[in-house]
């Protein structure tokens, strides 16, 4: 038999050696090559990029402890997202952007002696998969896991507004609420934030009372039982695709390349509705406007009795809203009979949103509740079907401050009704004010 030499094996070992390093190395490179085009095609597109290139030259956009802020009364940082209007806050250290939404998306009250993550404004925003009542916002909007990442929340105990960094932190929610912090940064009252709204932010003092801001743009504290706005705060992906727009109101930048149905605008006869919850089949609508009689606001009582929305008894706004308002639109056979949230609302369970939402009456038309999402932004003092104890005399209205005031059921305001439709009923249009949805 015939030996191999010490000099092939050597050769052979080395050969093996070498072809590991090509093949290590080759595939190495050809990754870093990839990674490398990639980041390329991201950056190019990119809507941080964008930003960024827009307000070069913009005094008004601040890099504070390596977080790029707009501040004061910039009007170049509104974003579309969800069919909502949105402003970028500043863009983080790692290139993802933080927004608050221009408007309060519902009102509620924070709950008192408690923190954040307890709150019913944690609960209402964000989804938890053992509540059913929770992430009222988050189920709504679109593709939430495709456009944003979880949002830090500060949890610092703050006694005086200042803008030092925040030493205790949560980054397990899509959603949350500004920051004293941040509404330090970005201008106080003199930021593109304060818009005649009262509205909360999200960090406690050392008594348990939560710091918000008020309609004339002041920082003060609540006990936690205030009934005011909420504008959430979201963080959208650094890598996210630039789509269009300039960063002003009349043209947003977006993001999205389909948008979804909630938010969307629907056009039933002369009528203009606002889809504000999107169900598996159907879709619930608000009006886009009051109720008009003779091109005047229509006030009505909300009923002679109680806050339960009864449209069998004559005389109360149910029974106006199923027959006399029902019976006057055009486009009546495609409303579809539904459940309605017509609960309460109190401090006896530390003013659980659940209350409003889970006690239900079936009904073709009804109005707003406690605990759902508002779209109507510039509209004032009009009922909800929420009173502050079950059956009391007692309900809620919505001002457009979005603080809640209540009222005697015997007493008037603006209507703004709610109705419910067949989502498959929208085969026209694209859902933009321009051109919404229309049924056939």
């Amino acid at each position: 038999m015939k030996k191999i030499s010490l000099e092939k094996i050597f050769c052979f070992i080395s050969f093996l050696f070498i072809l590991s390093c090509c093949i290590f190395y080759g595939i190495r490179f050809i990754k870093l090559y990839v990674q490398n085009e990639k980041d390329k095609i991201i950056e190019k597109n990119s809507l941080v990029k964008v930003i960024k290139e827009n307000n070069e030259d913009n005094e008004k956009f601040v890099n504070i402890d390596d977080q790029i802020y707009f501040t004061n009364d910039t009007n170049n940082n509104y974003l579309m997202y969800s069919n909502l209007l949105w402003r970028i806050i500043k863009i983080n250290e790692d290139n993802s952007i933080e927004a608050i939404s221009n408007n309060s998306l519902t009102s509620l009250a924070y709950g008192k002696n408690t923190n954040y993550l307890d709150s019913n404004i944690n609960r209402w925003l964000n989804v938890n998969d053992n509540d059913d009542y929770s992430g009222i916002l988050e189920r709504q909007l679109n593709n939430v896991s495709t456009y944003l990442q979880k949002t830090i929340t500060c949890l610092d105990k703050i006694e005086t507004i200042n803008n030092n960094p925040c030493e205790s932190i949560d980054n397990n929610n899509y959603f949350s609420l500004l920051t004293t912090i941040d509404f330090a940064n970005i201008g106080n009252k003199n930021s593109y934030i304060i818009n005649n709204e009262n509205f909360y932010l999200n960090n406690t003092n050392d008594k348990s009372e939560i710091w918000y801001v008020t309609d004339d743009g002041k920082i003060t504290l609540s006990k936690g039982n205030d009934i005011i706005g909420i504008k959430p705060v979201i963080t959208i992906k650094s890598n996210i695709d630039y789509i269009g727009g300039n960063g002003t109101k009349e043209d947003p930048y977006t993001i999205e390349k389909e948008n979804g149905l909630f938010g969307s605008y629907v056009k039933l006869g002369n009528d203009i509705w606002r889809i504000y919850k999107v169900e598996e089949d159907i879709v619930r609508l608000t009006l886009n406007d009051y109720i008009k009689s003779n091109d005047s606001d229509l006030t009505y009582n909300y009923s002679a009795i109680n806050s339960y929305h009864d449209d069998t008894i004559y005389g109360g706004l149910a029974y106006y809203l199923n027959n006399n308002y029902l019976n006057s639109l055009s486009y009546k056979n495609l409303i579809e009979e539904n459940n309605w949230p017509n609960g309460y609302y109190n401090d006896d369970n530390n003013y659980d949103y659940k209350s409003s939402l889970n006690k239900e009456v079936n009904t073709k038309v009804a109005t707003i509740s406690i605990g759902d999402i508002f779209l109507n932004q510039d509209l004032d003092d009009y009922f909800t079907m929420t009173g502050t104890a079950d059956k009391g005399n007692i309900i809620y209205t919505i001002k457009s401050n979005k603080k809640i005031y209540t009222k005697n059921v015997k007493s008037k305001s603006k209507i703004i009704p709610t109705i419910c439709l067949n989502k498959q009923l929208l085969i026209k249009g694209n859902g933009t004010v321009e051109n919404p949805y229309e049924t056939e």
